[in-house]
């Protein structure tokens, strides 16, 4: 009995390091163009007029779109992000997530997706946004090694008119990441109702 136990607590430990260890896929999941295209969609979106309050939606908004932004420090480049934002005039909240989030290299070339998000927490007062979008990302360094940072933005923006009444938002995105490897982040972020 001593024996079977001894292999069933051997092969325990032997699937729990492998489960451990299990690879995340860091591949791109973006490409040059779609890069291009974020910055040319961020750019149209910052000339719409701001919402006036009157103009507001009411209830809860969901706007999709990106957070870009130029990194330095141990990454060097830009990333680039998924956004989901939900606005709910009522109650003058911000919720969502950033997912998705690519390092691409200073040439414009997609380097590798981080695994991990950033939660959004924040308030809306008549049209303007402050947001915190803070998580834990892990990516790869050059050897391969898993690295893992801790990421915390400040999102400062306002709710647009692109193509309807508060139909978009826009603004600023600035932060650092700080762990295994350190950044910091200047860039935007931007969405269109859903």
């Amino acid at each position: 009995m001593t024996r079977i136990t001894t292999s069933l607590f051997a092969l325990a430990a032997l699937s729990a390091c492998a489960v451990g260890e299990s690879r995340f896929d860091s591949s791109p999941t973006v490409s040059a163009t779609d890069v291009e295209s974020a910055f040319a969609e961020a750019d149209a979106i910052s000339r719409a007029p701001l919402t006036t309050f009157g103009n507001l939606p009411t209830g809860s908004v969901n706007y999709r779109g990106k957070l870009g932004a130029d990194v330095s420090g141990d990454a060097n480049g830009s990333i680039l992000g998924d956004l989901d934002m939900n606005v709910s005039f009522a109650d003058n909240t911000v919720g969502g997530d950033v997912t998705n989030i690519n390092l691409i290299d200073p040439d414009g070339t997609p380097n590798q997706r981080f695994e991990g998000r950033l939660l959004l927490d924040g308030v809306e007062t008549d049209g303007q946004i402050d947001s915190f979008a803070s998580g834990n990302l892990t990516g790869e360094d050059v050897r391969g090694d898993r690295v893992d940072t801790q990421m915390l933005l400040i999102l400062d923006g306002q709710v647009r008119d692109d193509f309807g009444r508060g139909d978009a938002v826009y603004g600023s995105a600035s932060g650092k990441a700080e762990g295994d490897f350190n950044m910091d982040v200047e860039g935007v972020f931007y969405g269109s109702r859903d």
